[in-house]
């Protein structure tokens, strides 16, 4: 009985997802959201370094390896989005 009732469940999960165009609802999405979804990954690489180290500063307390840790990974971040990322260089998150 188990394997009857696998097996139906494989056939409707199987129409379900032939039905639905889930990878064209979800570019449909970001293609009328595009300027949202760029300033969001703009800002993220300028000041998530910032959110890194404060996590490093809250986590000293706690374990000081995962401190130190997440204090390397916003110093690596501070390099790369002073130093890689044009946009924020200049200030200006309208990608």
């Amino acid at each position: 009985m188990a394997k009857k009732v696998k097996k139906v469940v494989k056939k409707v999960i199987k129409k379900v997802l032939d039905k639905t165009t889930i990878d064209e609802k979800i570019m449909e999405n970001i293609d009328e959201n595009r300027s949202l979804y760029n300033k969001i990954l703009c800002y993220t690489k300028c000041y998530g370094g910032y959110l890194l180290a404060v996590g490093a500063g809250c986590s000293f307390g706690a374990n000081i390896w995962w401190g130190l840790g997440l204090l390397a990974t916003s110093a690596g971040w501070a390099y790369w989005a002073a130093c890689k990322c044009r946009p924020c260089k200049r200030r200006n998150c309208n990608m």
